[in-house]
This record gives C-alpha cells, structure tokens and sequence, in this order.
C-alpha cells in the first residue's frame, strides 16, 4: 500500500476495506450513504445535510416526515431511500453540538448503528463523512480514533468496504484521518504492526505452552483451532474466513459436506488442514459476551476443553489456539485470558498422561491490543493456580460448617447441590461447570427423569456420572433477586432459605453425611452477597436445630475462587455465621460449645432498624425492602396502626375498598395539579380510595423495585432520562404533605387516568387492569398515566349529572425505557438489548415512558399503580 493513502489504495482494518478519499459524498458509487443531522430531520438545516437534499431530492424529506414525525433522537439513525442519487439507503444521524467527551459515546452509538444496520441491510459498501467534524466541534483527532475503531469492532456479515470521505477543503482533517488509518498498515509500517515469532514460554504441567504474537494461518502445529460462524460457512466470521483463504475452498467443500447443519455453540468440527500448515483444523462457535442462554464463559471452556480431548485422541503433539472470544463477539479481555488459562489447567491435572505436549496461543498480530492481550495473558500464566482456602470453620449442634473458596466440582461430598432453571437448562455459572464435570449421563438422567422440568418448590435428584466422589447431585430452581413473586408469595429469599433446608432434610432422610453448596443466587440471580448468606445460614440454623437423628454432619460451602464478588462473600458468610445465637455455633479455636439454645438465629439482613435510615442511601432502600408494609398515615378507616398484611385479614373480601372525603389542604394540591392543563373544568369532588388488598399488591411491588435498586443501584429519574423532557409536571404542583409519601429512589410518581362512569366501581374495587384495558394504545396493552389532565380528559364519559370522572393514582415506573416511536408492547423490553421478548437477559425495563404530543406514562404490570384519589368534575 502506497504511503500516501491515495483514493484508489485501502487499508484493511479487522477485514474491511477501509478508504480515506477526499470528495464529495453524494458522488460516490456505494450501497449506503451517511448523513449528519439534527434530531428533527429538517434536511434544509446545516450544509451537509442541505447538499444532499439538493442532490437526492425532495423525496427523502418527505419520507423523514413519513417514517420519523417525531424525529430521531441523538446517536439514532433514520432510513430512507437513496432518491434520486445512485446508492440503495441514506442513514440520518442526529448529533448534538460538541460540549464534553460524553458526547464522544453518542458519536460512537452512531457509528456502530451505521455499521451494524448496513450489514443487517445485507449492505457491502458504504461511506461516512467526518462526523461531527464541522459546525458541531467534534475533535478531529477523536472523531478519526473513534471511526476506526468503529470499524475495527463491527462484526463482519454483508460489509466489506467503508469510504471515509473528507470534504475537498478540510485538508487538516484529511491528514488526521489518513495518520489513523496509517496505525493499521501491515507490520512493520505502522504502530499497529507487531513482530512476528514473538514468543514466551510456560509449563503448565506436562503442557509447554507458548504465547505468540502472530496471525493463525502462519502457525505451524499439528491442530490449529478456529471460532467461527455456527452455519460453518468460513467467509462470515473474520477468523475463519483468514484460514480460509490459505487453506483454499477445499476446506468449506469438506465442512458442508460432513457438517450440512452446521453445529451448535461449544461444539467442534473437524476439517484437515490443506493448504496450511497443520494436519487438522478445528471449527467451533462461540455466543456474544453479555448472552446468558448460552454462557459465553461455560461455551468457551467447553469448546476449548473439546479441541484438546480431541487433539489428544488423534495423538497430535501440537495445538495452536487464538485468543477466543476477543474483537466481534467482544468478550473481555481478562475474562478470556482468565477462562483459557483454567481450561488448560483443568486438561492438564485430569490428564497426567498425554500425547499433547504444547499448546500455543496466539495473539492477533494485526489487534490494536496485542501488546495488553499479551501482557495479560503472561500475568495469568505466571500466577499461581487457584487452590482452596478456608474462610469459616465452625459448629453447629456438632454439625461441622466450612466456608472455603475453590472449585465445587473438586468436592469430595456425598451431596452436591445444583441451581437450575426450572426447565433444568444448565447453560450459566454453576449449573454449567456442574454439567460439563458430570457429563452427558447426568443430561440424559435429567430428559428421562424430569421431562417437564421442575417447579419452584421441587428437589430433582439425579447420580454423580463422572463426579465420581458424588453420590447425588440435587437440582432446584430459584428466582432472580428483583423478579416478582412466583406462583405462590414467597419471596426470591424465602424460595432460598427453603429449597436449602429441603436439601438438607432430603441428604439427612437418604443417609448421607455431607453436602457440599455453592454460594446460592449471587450469580446469575444476582442476589446481594449478605442476603444469600442470610438465607442460606439460617437455613443450616433450622436444620441444626429442627433435626434430632442428623446423619448430616458436613455442611460445606464452596465459593467460586474467580467471582467478582468474592471479597464480599467471604465477609457476608463471616459476619452471618459470627451472628449465630451463643451456644448454637462454636468456632474450630477448641472453644466448647453450651447447650444448644431455643433461640432462634435472626440473619443480620433481617434486623429491620426501629428508625428509617436517612433517604438517599442504601441503607434506606434495604429499610424499605425489609419493613412490613403499612397503610399511608393519612389514611383513616384503614390506618397505620395495623400492618397491611392484618388489615387484609381483617376485612372480608369486597369490603377492604372505602371512599373518604379529603381534607382541604389535599383537595386543593390536586385541584392546582388538575387544574394546571385543565384550568376551565370545575371540580366537583375528590374521594380517597382506601383499598387495602389493592395497595398491598402495589406495595409488594415497590418492594420488587427496592430490591432490585438494592442491586443494581439507584434508578434514573425520570427528568434525567436521555431525551426526558424534564420532571412529571404533576409533581410539580401537589403539595409537599403529598409528596413526602412518594418515593423517587423508585420513580414512584402521580399521574393522571381518565376513566367512563361505569368503570369508576370495578376500578376502585379491583385496580386498573391492564388486561381489560383499550387494545389500540400507542404504545400496546397496559395501563396508562398521563402528568396533564387535559390528555386523560379526553379519555373520559360524563354521567347522567353532566360529571366527569379522573383519577389520580400513584405509579412507580422503575427502570423507565423512553421511546420516540410507537410500538405495541406486551411488556418493557429487555434493559441490555431493547427486544420486546429476549431471551438471552433477564434484566428488562419496568416502564415505558413514551414523547409524543403528550408524554404517555405505561407499566404493564396493574400492581405497578395504585388509583388512590378519585376526582369528579364538570
């Protein structure tokens, strides 16, 4: 490549064709063109945008209007047609002015939309001006980085050719864009270039294994591995299609042939060599880091642990790796190091004898981080091998509890206990490294023992297999530390606390003498450290306690030696068992123990303070989780005296709703609050609806919120939401008496909801329910809220007297999804990817807030809202 990066040369960055031309882009030959824009898309505005208008016609404007009313908002694109110039799209971008680097990630969000919406369009070539590099003040230095580095991270589908495409005069900008393509010339012509034959070597038993800073197809060793595309089609993933181009077409020829369904994730595919310089090649597939069906972390070492059994059986010598996982499907770098290191540890100490004597790992040669990837893995490979370590040793009545960190896998217990889902999937955490050392007889087991899976309160008992120190395995499923509640009331602890007593009693009745358990929840069900160790302590406490003839005498938890909240597991077990009753636990320091007492142990996360901890803190979210639910203190038929729980004992069904008048001062908050849109209505009476079945449902609810805030931190207010226009306006005017009853650590606001007279009864009784609601919502089935009377207005009947009837209710949004497009959802989409229905997270939205005209405020759960003032008007 000629250095001075004419417009007929390109540099290849990952394996796209990348060119830095100067020109006018509405002249180029390419399938897509990308515009900067204003969030309106009024394409008369700024000079760019107003030339290609001229260029393609006023077509594309009037599609903007068609397709986006509303507009974009920033970091978004809008699609229309190429007009009347020659490409096939034009992607709209909207960008705000240049004001801090936070702006640098909405360009970055811009430009991976471009990308990945040109290869989900089946897209090849298309090309960007410099972003930003104009009126809007982007540095040009950043703006050039953050391109490239677009461009290196997209994952290769349908496009092969991106033309950066620099307006005539902006020479400056030019050069700085042709100094970062130069960064990703071939070795030796840029900073990207490494030196090949970079090698260091380690022993990691009978393994010699050797770190190269290389490209793959240039390896020589018996068995070169490669992650790819699941269909096996090489020339879809970068990697493969690499190895592809040397070992020539032969390669793809045998793959379809033997492998015409291509193979799943974890999975290997054998091919030979040809043309490269090894006897075998072997394919696999790896899911995108951030999956959870199925883990990115249990498929990587499954897959890696394969190649080399593999290798093994066909007596190879030689095995070359590259660091799987890293560029596309961006798996962390330390992960990966972490996950591979381990997966030849694990091979290497069940294979005392081997006919593998070396394995290679090569780092990319071409990755801009080649140079950490190396270093990290070096730092791995030189650290010693996790082994156990005790953190508690103690008794309960002469039950023995040892806390330790290692490998669950490795216990040599009578029982070892299992979290599953409850279709007994085994794709996550524990329950993967559980299956992959069991093997397939324990899945086999499982599809014939428990075809239906399990329910939430069920034990499934399945044989050890290839854990051959294991005489049962104990399967249960638990549910995410936020979710709602299951089929019946228990709580995500309460199901816990449970299913390890069940576990117990079920070794104790089977005659079995130890039981070894993973730190429960703190995974995948992202329970909070001290609330897992609560839970699982004061289950051992009742079991010690409850069970006379114990033939359990070992209760063993294994903390996972390389989780991220180790630490924290260590304290939270120290401090739960530390709390046990005196004379129910006595440490391994030669202390004897008194008498087992009747006391029974209270878990640290269950000592509710008598004063509520100051608002703002984590201590008040975890107050407000563990209180028993009372009644609002103005409330006066239904008071506070009583906890919710008692009233709804108390009262028969169909008479825990109640009507009362308001006071003044709360009649005119709402009053100034309606009153605010719709000034020209008279109000004629405001009733509070004491409902106490309803507002312990929404009450339950708000604690699912606390917990969840608990563990995945404070909630976004509504006015700080990207592109919120501000606070609920019904705030603003309700007076302050009112609000303090609110709790915005949830976004629990007042909205307004129009109603007809004949619903007034069945929603006052029965909640607003989202099931019977109107079908034709903008924004789906759910129920409403609006912070303008005036929208709900017009949502409303009048009855006999010429009266109108409105409610004011409470609603907590929680984690709020704000969208600018209609779309008719069954519930918020997923947090981590936006779909309606994924099934890879678990996380998802708890509201959907809408900008319309009128904001629309939508939960999709009835016992997210509480219709708690009624208001009739003229």
């Amino acid at each position: 490549m000629s250095a001075d990066m004419s417009a007929d040369k390109f540099v290849t960055v990952g394996i796209i064709q990348v060119r830095v031309i100067k020109g006018i882009i509405t002249d180029q030959q390419v399938d897509v063109i990308v515009n900067s824009n204003r969030p309106d898309l009024d394409l008369s505005k700024g000079r760019a945008s107003n030339a290609l208008l001229l260029a393609a016609g006023d077509v594309i404007q009037t599609e903007c209007k068609q397709k986006y009313p509303n507009g974009i908002q920033d970091g978004e694109i809008a699609i229309t047609s190429g007009g009347q110039l020659s490409c096939k799209a034009i992607y709209h971008g909207a960008l705000s002015k240049y004001s801090s680097v936070q702006d640098e990630q909405t360009l970055q969000t811009l430009i991976h939309a471009c990308l990945d919406q040109a290869n989900t369009d089946g897209y090849r070539t298309i090309a960007i001006p410099a972003l930003g590099t104009g009126f809007l003040a982007y540095p040009v230095d950043t703006v050039a980085s953050i391109m490239f580095d677009s461009i290196h991270k997209c994952a290769h589908q349908s496009l092969k050719e991106v033309r950066i495409v620099i307006y005539t005069s902006e020479n400056d900008c030019f050069k700085k864009f042709l100094a970062e393509a130069r960064t990703y010339l071939p070795k030796g012509r840029g900073k990207r270039g490494q030196s090949k034959g970079n090698t260091d070597g380690h022993k990691i038993g009978n393994l010699a294994v050797e770190v190269v800073v290389d490209t793959l197809s240039s390896i020589q060793a018996d068995v070169l591995v490669c992650s790819g595309p699941k269909d096996l089609q090489l020339n879809n993933g970068a990697l493969s299609q690499a190895l592809l181009e040397v070992a020539g077409d032969e390669m793809q020829e045998e793959l379809s042939t033997n492998y015409p369904n291509g193979i799943d994730f974890g999975e290997c595919a054998i091919s030979k060599g040809f043309n490269l310089s090894c006897r075998y090649v072997y394919h696999g597939a790896l899911p995108k880091w951030g999956s959870n069906t199925p883990d990115p972390s249990f498929i990587l070492k499954k897959f890696m642990y394969e190649c080399l059994e593999e290798a093994n059986k066909h007596s190879t010598k030689s095995v070359a790796f590259p660091t799987l996982g890293l560029g596309a499907l961006q798996f962390p770098v330390d992960q990966t190091v972490k996950l591979m290191v381990q997966t030849l540890r694990t091979f290497s100490r069940k294979h005392r004898q081997m006919n593998i004597n070396k394995v290679i790992i090569v780092v990319y040669s071409e990755s801009r981080d080649s140079s950490t990837v190396k270093s990290t893995l070096l730092k791995e490979l030189n650290s010693p091998a996790a082994v156990s370590k005790s953190v508690y040793s103690g008794k309960i009545d002469n039950v023995s509890i040892n806390v330790i960190v290692g490998s669950i896998t490795e216990e040599k217990v009578d029982v070892l206990v299992n979290s599953v889902s409850t279709d007994l999937g085994m794709t996550s955490g524990t329950a993967a490294a559980v299956s992959a050392a069991a093997g397939s007889g324990m899945t086999n087991e499982i599809a014939q023992d428990y075809p239906n899976g399990i329910t939430y309160d069920d034990v499934a008992v399945t044989s050890g297999h290839n854990l051959t120190t294991v005489k049962k395995i104990y399967h249960g499923a638990l549910l995410p530390w936020y979710s709602k509640r299951s089929g019946s009331t228990k709580l995500p602890d309460e199901l816990l606390e449970e299913f390890v007593l069940k576990c117990l009693q079920k070794a104790n009745s089977s005659g079995h003498s130890s039981i070894a358990f993973p730190a429960l929840g703190t995974g995948y069900h992202k329970f909070p450290a001290d609330v897992a160790s609560a839970s699982m302590v004061s289950a051992f406490d009742d079991f010690c306690k409850q069970t006379k003839n114990k033939t359990v005498l070992e209760i063993r938890v294994v903390l996972f030696a390389s989780g991220p909240d180790l630490q924290q597991l260590e304290k939270a077990f120290q401090d739960e068992l530390g709390n046990l009753s005196p004379g129910n636990s006595t440490k391994e320091s030669g202390t004897a123990g008194k008498q087992a007492s009747n006391t029974k142990h209270i878990p640290l996360r269950r000592r509710v303070p008598t004063v509520a901890p100051k608002r703002g803190t984590k201590a008040y979210l975890i107050y407000k989780y563990q209180e028993a639910a009372r009644t609002p203190p103005y409330w006066t038929k239904f008071t506070c005296q009583k906890k919710l729980k008692d009233w709804n004992l108390a009262v028969k069904s169909g008479a825990s709703s109640h009507m009362e008048n308001v006071d003044q001062n709360t009649f005119q908050s709402i009053e100034a609050a309606f009153k605010s849109t719709l000034g020209i209505a008279q109000i004629v009476s405001i009733h509070r609806i004491e409902n106490v079945e309803l507002f312990l449902k929404y009450t339950d609810e708000c604690q699912r919120l606390f917990r969840k805030a608990i563990v995945e931190g404070d909630f976004v207010p509504l006015e700080n939401v990207t592109g919120s226009s501000g606070p609920a306006k019904t705030m603003q005017y309700l007076d302050s008496t009112m609000l303090k009853h609110t709790h915005p650590e949830i976004n629990e606001y007042y909205f307004f909801h129009g109603t007809k007279p004949q619903s007034v009864a069945v929603i006052s009784g029965q909640g607003l329910d989202n099931r019977l609601a109107y079908t034709g919502g903008l924004l789906g089935t759910g129920v409403y809220g609006a912070e303008d009377a005036l929208k709900s207005n017009g949502y409303t009947g009048m009855d006999t007297n010429g009266c109108r009837p409105m409610f004011l209710m409470r609603m907590c949004l929680g984690d709020i999804h704000l969208t600018t497009s209609t779309c008719s959802f069954t519930r918020p989409p997923c947090r981590i990817c936006a779909r309606q229905v994924c099934s890879s997270h678990q996380e998802i939205f708890d509201s959907v807030v809408a900008n319309f005209q009128f904001r629309e405020f939508v939960v999709y759960d009835r016992s997210q809202c509480y219709p708690e003032y009624l208001i009739w008007y003229k």
